[in-house]
């Protein structure tokens, strides 16, 4: 009897021992457990159908309204968004759209100043609204071409326009629906087929315009959608340094020319190859500089390389052809 009451205690001591073992150990695991930190990527600044504007007093008539943004590839989708005739926003005049760097649509339109359904958004063509009908009398005039078939904004372009047809006495407009029209001057009639004249494009809006000859007697003739307005494109006049062999670190590129903007892209062209020159520095509208990283570098192709220019807000391209020359490694690197 004695023996058994022994042996009983002694497996209910074994037993109460196993417990605090496994205990201890189900504790220590615990106190292992390791979170693996994960990295979110960048928060988006604005939503599907944000209107954005570098500044929030900005007063112009069309802005880009934001359709998609991919946070994989962090790109936005935007597109021109135009005010109705009330004020309000708005209406498309076309299905053209445009993907553009996150940290370049927050840094140059940092303001969003109203928010839109995009999925409402109407198209609306521009049209010419009709003429009143008179009854001419004369020549009709036709319009072939103008040159130079653009101009930018707030400057005054000397234009010749060729046709047949042209009276002294004949008048010559840009005319865009839904916008004041702009009357040439100082309009002189060279001969039947040749105009020359001034277009003054202070303070007008930018796009496609049409060109309108009216002979004396009321005839006229369109050539639609001949004449554009727009911003200066960049003129590149200069890199320095203009040479690097493969595998270089350049830590500064600099650029000189004109009508550079805050917003650029920089990259080096090659055939279909193409390098982009990092973090472009605006220092004011004749000079940029960037940073062109050993790890890009290494992977060129010797020769010659254009360097291209483009400015963000209204894309328009300069290029500086041929003017930067990659060599081959002269040193061995380790």
């Amino acid at each position: 009897m004695e023996n058994n009451v022994r042996n009983g205690l002694l497996i209910c001591a074994l037993l109460v021992f196993a417990v605090l073992i496994a205990g201890c150990s189900d504790q220590s695991s615990a106190g292992t457990t390791t979170t693996v930190p994960t990295t979110a990527p960048p928060v988006a600044k604005f939503a599907v159908g944000d209107i954005i504007a570098k500044s929030a007093s900005s007063t112009d008539q069309m802005l880009f309204v934001i359709t998609q943004y991919d946070t994989k590839s962090g790109m936005y989708t935007r597109a021109w968004i135009y005010k109705n005739a009330d004020g309000s926003w708005g209406h498309f005049s076309d299905n053209k759209t445009e993907k553009v760097e996150r940290t370049l649509v927050e840094k140059n339109y940092p303001v969003k100043i109203a928010h839109v359904t995009v999925s409402s958004i109407p198209l609306i063509t521009p049209t010419i609204p009709p003429a009143v009908v008179t009854t001419p009398s004369g020549n009709t005039p036709t319009v072939t071409s103008i040159s130079p078939a653009s101009g930018v904004k707030d400057a005054l372009v000397a234009a010749t326009i060729i046709g047949t047809n042209f009276e002294n006495g004949a008048t010559a407009k840009l005319v865009r629906a839904g916008y004041s029209s702009i009357t040439a001057t100082g309009l002189s009639v060279s001969s039947s087929t040749s105009i020359s004249c001034n277009f003054r494009l202070s303070g007008v809006d930018e796009g496609s315009y049409n060109v309108i000859v009216t002979n004396p007697g009321g005839q006229s003739d369109t050539l639609m959608g001949a004449f554009s307005i727009g911003q200066a494109p960049p003129i590149l006049t200069g890199v320095s340094p203009n040479t690097a062999e493969i595998g270089d670190t350049l830590k500064k590129i600099t650029i000189n020319g004109q009508n550079f903007n805050e917003g650029v892209k920089v990259t080096f062209v090659q055939g279909t190859s193409e390098l982009n020159c990092g973090t472009p520095t605006f220092i004011d509208k004749t000079k940029i500089s960037c940073i062109l990283n050993v790890r890009i570098i290494d992977g060129a192709k010797s020769g010659l390389w254009d360097v291209k220019v483009m400015n963000i807000d209204g894309q328009q391209t300069g290029i500086l052809t041929g003017k930067f020359t990659v060599t081959n490694a002269t040193v061995t690197r380790s």
